[in-house]
């Protein structure tokens, strides 16, 4: 299986109010496959974060694919608990969106192509699910080094439900790189979950300067 790199991530001291904003490279065995920019917030309990990928330098069924997500909730103790989440994507021959919202930690699907699709997982069974970019933000904004290599998150999309675990660290020098995987659980195409239904991938923290 493929290994997803994410490098030159950061790691901090956390602050009463936390801003995010770094630019990473995605790579598959060395191959770049395109640049991931996060940009959020953390301050008076609540947080705000939206991420956009596009390819470079790639051929194929991935160029010029491109996806745009947001998402907003509050900050707890406990995690972060979402409130809306939107997203939009293009594979480069499909586009789609998803618009959702969250009631008592159970997500609603309100808008985009998504919510036409009748195949769908119920929101209602979702309850306390992230959505992907709330996940993403877990694992990339800035945190203390201590807390680094220790989630395990489940995601829905509004069709589909995943997991997201980090659980292996290695220290080399100033630097933590976590080992984790992506788990494909329910709502998949049967051809999707015989193509592969996990991916292990692994992200690199660095120190602010």
């Amino acid at each position: 299986m493929n290994r997803l790199l994410l490098a030159l991530l950061l790691f901090a001291t956390p602050a009463a109010a936390q801003d995010t904003s770094a630019l990473y490279d995605l790579r598959i065995l060395g191959l770049k496959l395109g640049e991931m920019r996060i940009v959020g917030r953390v301050a008076g309990g609540t947080y705000q974060a939206k991420s956009q990928f596009y390819t470079t330098g790639v051929t194929g069924a991935l160029s010029g694919a491109s996806f745009t997500a947001r998402s907003t909730g509050r900050a707890t103790t406990r995690g972060l608990i979402p409130q809306s989440y939107s997203e939009d994507i293009n594979t480069g021959k499909r586009e789609t969106s998803a618009r959702l919202s969250y009631r008592n930690g159970a997500p609603r699907v309100t808008g985009g192509t998504l919510a036409a699709e009748e195949d769908r997982l119920d929101p209602a069974t979702q309850r306390g699910t992230l959505d992907p970019m709330t996940t993403l933000f877990e694992a990339l904004r800035l945190q203390p080094r201590d807390g680094l290599c220790q989630l395990d998150l489940t995601t829905f999309d509004g069709a589909r439900r995943s997991s997201f675990q980090l659980t292996e660290r290695a220290e080399n020098g100033a630097s933590v790189t976590c080992s984790g995987r992506y788990t494909r659980l329910q709502g998949f195409s049967d051809s999707a979950m015989r193509r592969q239904t996990v991916f292990p991938f692994s992200i690199t923290y660095t120190p602010m300067a």
